[in-house]
Parts: structure tokens; sequence; C-alpha cells
């Protein structure tokens, strides 16, 4: 008689032929199937076997085996919960294969797949969010979509967050809760489902009163496109499968850190070396995906994260996916008023507390929820100042949400206790370097987003800042000073405001006066065209010399006092120490454009050449801005950036850095330049720290780089050797003087000048002596 195995290969072979002995199997199964509802808790390994068979030659009998898979579906749907560990599994493999083979379809299974999360069972649940995740995708492969699947799908999984025994922290809803939310996570990474529906089913995890699911969730809207790294974790004493414990994951990420510190504090060897160069790659690599310079890493099928082909031009299509919640505010609102109640809860209340970090994450994403969509939550504010203090745990994200929460709409008024209080707190001279630019950075990103929140007084006080000794604050004070500049160069002092601040405000140029609270200025264009008339590094006829030249003042050199009523520019020569020949060629320029603005005053040359009614009726030539005359391509773009960055460094008084980009510059720090990208890119721990204290300590250098730099420091001197060496090579040797002291005492204590040193006198022994400290004095000991 043939066995299961021999019995499923000849039928794969010729189906016809042996169409007899698969109804006998048929009728074998469905018998059992009778017999095993009886008791559907004991093993029944022979069961499983059947179901196995069946499932692999259903293709071949479509019509015979039509109920065969409504069978398995129905006996899960009842008993799932009492069957034993390895037929479930058993049954659960047969229909994942009858789908794969297109026998039944997803509509029918996915939601028997999603009940099953309730299963205490981890190895069946991982292989049930395997194929839920793979089968959406490839349902929605390419531009297909099966809006069907979609719908009810994520139907049903709002359903399973929501429910009454997903709020039971011990109940099997929750387990099945955690799954749906990990699956939609995942689909939205893989950008499968990047619609409103999905991302709102995330938005109702964050309510639910089990942190693991709300952490999840809220983890998720402040990083969508990082992957979990929680995995399916559950108490340790859950049994398994097989009642062994869960093994842990094959792929760990890789800890630079811990790497670097590694390789730093060990012996440099070829084998260090390459893994320490690989977890550099690595860690560039993650660092380029996560700045949106590189797609997400590819799945097994070819198919990278972000949707799209192996080889394929062009960004994948993201939606962010705060711009997707339907009401933010609410949404907002009711996040704050749980940590608010976590935070203000008591032991006598009855009510639970959150931990400080799980409401920390709240307040993240809190934060950004403000900032993102503009909202108006005054109680916020009030709220963040119990946490403004130096020794508060993780003080500095807690600075970088204050930041993010600020927009242009938000209040000055709710702003200015915190500003006040940042300043009190952290820029002080009691306070250490690194909290002072820890407040100092807090209080630029804050006035960028809102001008009007920093009193005139205030600001002029931490201006003075920029003469401290220590680097950070004074590149902390710097920047805020440039970011005034630029906004509202009136609040500063005359000396503070530098030369095209005050030519600007003579002048009235556009965008010189402040906005005021609500105010917008329109664009007039693509802003930042008109550099592009500009000369670049590559063009200019302008030597290397030149152009140093031209940025030699600095931020004290180009201080300047302007006599509003005289309508002229004075030099302040007790803070602005730069040369004659830069104060004359200030001044001539200030001096021109007055002439040419007031229009009553020319020069000799033009009252010689032409009278006073041509100089009226000359009429300006306006010259086309280049966004009017064509398209601006992507290089366009990305030169007004580079010229923007060399303006903001020419305005600012710095030398750029030479580096090997097209312009010739190299990128500057946040810290150093003030308001680049601020108003709309979100503030990290690290900028608020600032970049010149978030720096690390530089590491031991290898014996490569210390052999270098040893050869470097022998360039451009002569060879090293010994007196001895050289003596010898002068064809000399030691004086008699020099030799004497290296003599045993006896062979020179019967010298005259011995003999009479141990004559002498008890005055003279005193005045030697006198004379010996005196001279010793001058020399400096």
């Amino acid at each position: 008689m043939l066995n299961l195995p021999q019995l499923q290969n000849l039928i794969k072979r010729d189906p016809r032929s042996y169409e007899e002995e698969f109804n006998q199997q048929l009728h074998h199964f469905e018998a059992s199937l009778a017999i095993f509802e009886l008791k559907p808790d004991e093993e029944a390994k022979e069961f499983g076997e059947i179901i196995n068979f069946l499932s692999q030659v259903a293709r071949c009998y479509p019509q015979k085996s039509a109920r065969f898979p409504g069978q398995l579906i129905e006996l899960l749907q009842k008993h799932y919960p009492v069957l034993n560990a390895e037929l479930r599994k058993a049954i659960v493999q047969a229909l994942i294969l009858l789908r794969n083979r297109g026998v039944i379809s997803n509509v029918t299974v996915m939601p028997l797949f999603f009940t099953l999360f309730r299963c205490r069972d981890k190895k069946l649940r991982s292989m049930l969010y395997s194929h839920i995740v793979n089968d959406v995708k490839v349902a929605n492969k390419g531009k297909h979509r099966d809006h069907k699947l979609n719908k009810s799908l994520q139907s049903f999984m709002y359903t399973m967050v929501t429910a009454a025994d997903a709020q039971d922290k011990h109940g099997e809803g929750a387990v099945a809760a955690k799954k749906s939310l990990d699956v939609c996570i995942e689909l939205y990474r893989k950008n499968v489902w990047t619609d409103a529906k999905a991302v709102n089913v995330i938005v109702q995890a964050c309510f639910s009163p089990i942190n693991k699911i709300m952490v999840t969730a809220v983890q998720f809207f402040l990083n969508p496109m990082k992957k979990s790294e929680e995995g399916d974790e559950e108490d340790e004493d859950e049994p398994s499968a097989n009642g062994e414990s869960a093994g842990k994951t094959k792929k760990n990420r890789v800890n630079f850190m811990m790497i670097q510190h590694q390789s730093n504090i060990n012996r440099k060897t070829k084998y260090r070396t390459r893994v320490l160069d690989k977890a550099t790659r690595i860690r560039k690599r993650e660092q380029a995906r996560r700045d949106g310079q590189l797609p997400d890493e590819e799945d097994e099928d070819g198919i990278v994260s972000g949707g799209k082909k192996k080889g394929s031009s062009g960004p994948a299509v993201n939606f962010d996916a705060l711009s997707l919640v339907h009401d933010p505010q609410g949404f907002a609102e009711k996040l704050f008023a749980r940590v608010h109640r976590s935070a203000t809860a008591t032991k006598r209340g009855g009510s639970t507390a959150d931990r400080f970090e799980v409401r920390l994450l709240l307040l993240k994403l809190i934060s950004r929820l403000i900032g993102h969509h503009q909202l108006q939550l005054m109680a916020f504010y009030p709220f963040l100042q119990r946490y403004l203090q130096p020794h508060q745990v993780d003080v500095t994200q807690i600075l970088a949400l204050l930041a993010n929460a600020s927009h242009a709409f938000t209040p000055p008024d709710a702003l200015q206790p915190l500003i006040r209080a940042v300043a009190d707190n952290f820029v002080s001279d009691h306070c250490a370097p690194e909290v002072m630019c820890a407040g100092l950075n807090t209080i630029r990103a804050i006035a960028a987003r809102q001008p009007l929140a920093v009193d005139t007084d205030l600001l002029n006080d931490l201006v003075m800042y920029r003469k401290h000794k220590d680097k950070g604050v004074m590149m902390a004070a710097r920047s805020l000073l440039v970011l005034y500049r630029q906004i509202n160069p009136e609040m500063l002092h005359r000396r503070d405001r530098g030369r095209e601040a005050t030519i600007g405000l003579i002048s009235g140029a556009p965008g010189s006066t402040p906005l005021g609270f609500g105010e917008v200025r329109a664009a007039e264009g693509v802003e930042g065209a008109e550099l592009l008339d500009m000369p670049s590094e590559d063009d200019d006829s302008m030597d290397e010399l030149e152009y140093e030249s031209a940025l030699e003042s600095d931020l004290d050199e180009s201080e300047v006092e302007v006599d509003e009523s005289d309508a002229e520019v004075e030099v302040d020569e007790s803070d602005a120490e730069v040369d004659e020949t830069s104060d004359d060629e200030e001044e001539a320029e200030v001096d021109g454009l007055e002439l040419v603005s007031d229009g009553s005053e020319m020069s000799e040359d033009e009252a010689d050449g032409s009278g006073a009614s041509e100089v009226e009726d000359a009429e300006p030539v306006v010259k086309k801005r280049v966004d009017m005359m064509r398209f601006l391509t992507s290089e366009d773009f990305a030169r007004i950036e580079k010229l923007k960055r060399r303006q903001r460094q020419e305005g600012s008084g710095r030398q750029p850095k030479k580096s090997k980009t097209d312009d010739g510059y190299s990128d500057y720090s946040e810290a150093e330049a003030g308001s680049d990208d601020e108003q709309t890119g979100e503030v990290d721990d690290w900028a608020i720290l600032g970049d010149y204290h978030s720096r690390r300590r530089r590491r031991k250098a290898t014996y490569e780089e210390r052999m270098d730099s040893i050869r470097a420091g022998r360039e451009g001197r002569e060879k090293f050797s010994s007196n001895k060496a050289k003596r010898e090579k002068e064809g000399r040797s030691l004086s008699n003087r020099e030799k004497r002291k290296t003599k045993d005492f006896r062979m020179i204590s019967h010298k005259r000048s011995v003999v009479t040193k141990g004559k002498r006198k008890l005055s003279q022994k005193r005045r030697e002596l006198r004379q010996h400290i005196t001279k010793q004095k001058k020399k400096g000991f």
C-alpha cells in the first residue's frame, strides 16, 4: 500500500489515474473530521497528515475538493482556542498553501487570520504576520490596487483595535490588536497602505490604555519609516507553540557606538578594522536613508520598502502620516489630556500614572502635531514650564519639543514666559557652558518660528554672550545675532545690526520690515531666483586673495552705528576693530547709496555730462526675473540653496571652508549659521545641544595615524641625533670644564679651587648665597 507522500507525488504526475485513491482519502478526511469534532483538544497527528496531503493535491481536483477549504476555515473558527498547537499550525499552513495557489480568495481567509492573532502561540502569530503582509503587498503590486481587500481589512482592523476586549492588558484581544497594528504599520512602511484610513486606524491605537500598543502607534507617527525593533514581545512565562522559550532574532541591528568603543580600547587588527569599516558604511547608509537620499531596504522579492522595484528611477511617493490625520486638533487634545492626567495622578486617587519615558513620547507627538498643523493648544505651554530645569532628565528633548511646538500663529504671550524661564535657568554665568549653549539654541529655534516671542531687552542681553570664552556659547549667541539681523534687525542695538541690515533699513529694501503677528508676506516668485544671476565661483574673476579680503570683517568688526536723524553711517571705533581702508570702503558704499536714494545730489561727472532734466526723464530698466523667463530645473534649485548658504556665510563674516562640492564651499552647522530651514524642519536634541558640545571626544588614534603624524612633524627640520653624535661629526670633544664635572671627587680634591672653596668665611658664604638667590629670581625660578 502506498503512503501519503508517494501517493501525493503520483497524483501530481497523473491526476486521472489516481482519482479513486484521492476519493478514498477525501472520504477518510470527512469521517475523521466528524470524529475529531467530538474531542477537538486531542493531538490527532494522523488527521494533520491527511490535511497536509489534501492541501497539496486539491488543485488537481478542483470540483471534488471545493468543500475542503471551507471545512478547514469552519474548524478553525469553532475550535481554534483549544486545538493542539501542532495541528493548528498544520491547518493554517494548509490554508496558506491553498491561498498561494489561488484555490481560495484572500477576502475569505484574511479575517480568520486576524482572528487567529488571539492565540497564545508566538510562532503561529509570526507566520500569520509574514503571510498577511506579503499577501497584501502582492495584491497591491505596481499600479494595481485591490481596494475591496484594503477596505475590508482596514475596517476589520479598526474593529479589532477599538474592541472592548482589546482594552484588557491580559486578554487575548490585546495581543490581536498589537499584531494588527504591526501589520498596518508595516504595510505603510512598504508604501502599500498610505491612505488616510490606514493612518487613522493607527490614530485610534494611540488612545489604547495598554502602553505597548500606544507606544508602538506613537513611535510610528514620530518616525513612520523606521522599522519597529520591539518585535512580538510578551511575558516571559508565556509558553510558545511547543512549550519552549522564544529564541532571539536572527538579524540584529549593528551597534555602531559599541564597535567604535571597542576599536578605541582594543588592539588594532585587520579583522577589527574591517568590522569597524563595515559598521561605518551601514551607519552612513542608514543616515542617508533617513534623510531621504536613498530608498529603504529591499525585501526578498526585490521590492524596496518604499514600494518600488530595484533599479527604478525617481523617489518613492510617500505622504506624511501627520498630514493624513482627520482631526489633528482633537487628536492633540486627547493626547494632552492623557499626559496631564498621568502627570497629576496620585495613588490615593486610584488612577495609574505612565512612566516619564511614555509621557515624553506623547509630548513629542503633541509638539509635532502642533508645529505641523499650526494648532492652538494654550494649556500645553504652561505644562512644559515645570520641566525647564537643567537637572531635568532628558532636558534636551524637552527643549527640542518646545521649539517644535512653536509656529508663526502661536501667540507671543504664551511663549514669552517659557523663553524667560529658559533664559533664567539655562543662560546665566553660573551655568555650565553646555547648559548655556542648549538654552541659547532653544531660544534661537523658537525665535526662528515666532520672532515676536523674544523682547528687545532680553535679546540684547543674550547677544552679548557672543564674546563668551566658551566656543559653543559664542557660536550659539552669534547664530541668534545672525538670525535677528535677517528677520528683525530693528530689535538689535545699532552697533549690532551689521552692514547689510543697516543698509537695508536705510534704503527700505523689500523684506527689511518685520512681519506682525499672523501676517504673511505674499511671494512674488521663486524665493532666491535672483541669485541665479550672480556669477558662480568658477566664473568669478576675483582671485582668492581679493575674496578673502572681502570676507575679512567679522561680527565685531562690522558693528556700525546709524544716526537716523542725519541718515548717515558712523563707525563705532570702540566696537568695530577694522582698518582705515575697510572704514573708507563702507562709508563710500553707504554714502553712494544715500546719494542715489536722495535724488537731489549728483556726482560731478553726472552734472557735467547731462542736465537735471535728462536725469529726471530717464527711467530705470527693470530686469526680468529668471523664473519669469524659463522653468527652473532641479540644478537651479540646488544652486539657489548653495548661493543662499554662501550669502549667509558672507553676511556673518566667516570664511567658508573649502570642500569638494560643486560650489566650492562646504556645508555649515546649524549652530553656527542660525536659521537654516528651522521654520519648516524638526529640531532634535542634538541641535539643541549645539554642534560644538554635541561633538564626541576625539577617538584614540591608530598606529598608522600616529606614525603619519610623527613623519609630518619631522618634515622641514634637521635629522634627529644626540649631542655626542653631533660632536663626533664635527670632529670635536668635550671641553675641560665639562669633563671636570664627571670626574671622581678624589681626582679633584687637591685642586686650588676646591680647597679655597672649603676655607671660605661664613660672611662670604652668606653673601654668595644671597647673590645666587637674586640671580635665580631674575631667571624666573
